[in-house]
């Protein structure tokens, strides 16, 4: 099942309360809120700071992408919330505190050794680190698993989370639905004569 797994506010605190302590922290940290963000590793990985600061250095609403940016040959779009917007005005400030030359084409995330885009894979290990320190199967794609699972399963309608997930098709979206017997409940209570 695609979303067997599921972490709750308090574990994610504790997650991020981790991510604080390490090495790159701030790094680390606006990688993984861009997966819980419902980003797949290949749209954060390649970001650049055109894609998601204006040229007046401030945050857009959504991130748009082109098909480089993306999985198969389509274009995308990532909505921010408040939060999420708050994280990357912050990380902002903190990149143009570590490189002078900051531009449009800089890239948000990149390795220390090379200077160039992080590797997905080394993306995908390093999350898988953080996840198995707290008993936590998954990788890099987790965070956009509890995303989606997150909407479908707090009543979102699905074509509504199928474009927040940019799904091409509405039953990988339905993959993430799961029910229980109060959300059986829940939705007849709403149904009045």
């Amino acid at each position: 099942m695609v979303n067997s797994v599921f972490v709750d506010d308090k574990k994610m605190r504790d997650i991020l309360t981790y991510i604080s302590g390490m090495k790159h922290a701030k790094k680390i940290r606006m990688m993984f809120l861009c997966s819980h963000n419902g980003m797949r590793s290949i749209n954060f990985c390649y970001l650049q700071v055109k894609d998601v600061y204006t040229p007046d250095w401030k945050v857009k609403d959504v991130i748009c992408l082109d098909y480089d940016k993306n999985k198969g040959k389509n274009k995308c779009s990532y909505y921010l919330n408040g939060q999420i917007r708050k994280e990357f005005g912050e990380y902002l400030k903190y990149l143009q505190s570590k490189n002078a030359n900051l531009n449009s084409e800089s890239y948000l995330f990149t390795s220390q050794k090379q200077n160039k885009p992080y590797n997905r894979v080394s993306i995908s290990r390093l999350f898988s680190s953080i996840y198995r320190k707290f008993n936590i199967q998954g990788a890099s794609h987790l965070g956009r698993h509890l995303f989606v699972s997150k909407l479908v399963n707090s009543g979102v309608n699905i074509c509504i989370v199928q474009k927040l997930a940019n799904h091409k098709n509405i039953s990988t979206t339905q993959h993430y639905f799961n029910y229980d017997p109060q959300m059986l409940a829940n939705a007849v209570e709403n149904v009045r004569v």
